[in-house]
């Protein structure tokens, strides 16, 4: 079961070339380290294109959100046991 999150988000990923790929995220006081990136997607939500990450600490799917034009980062949701 996927559970909706949308909570703000610290991450540290690396750009280059036109890609970014997020590398571990803080949530709700814990670090998360991304072992895997299972699947990426852009979307758009008015002027704000948005960029979407699966990813896997090994144990857990999240989905990690990139806002382009407002340079900020979300969990938008959590695959749930």
């Amino acid at each position: 079961m996927v559970v909706v999150i949308e909570e703000s988000i610290k991450v540290g990923a690396v750009f280059g070339g036109g890609i970014v790929v997020p590398k571990w995220f803080f949530w709700r006081g814990r670090k998360y380290t991304v072992q895997r990136v299972t699947h990426t997607w852009k979307d758009a939500l008015g002027r704000e294109t948005l960029h979407h990450f699966a990813v896997t600490d090994g144990a857990t799917l999240f989905e990690l959100c990139y806002k382009e034009r407002a340079m900020c980062w979300y969990l938008a949701a959590v695959q749930a046991e």
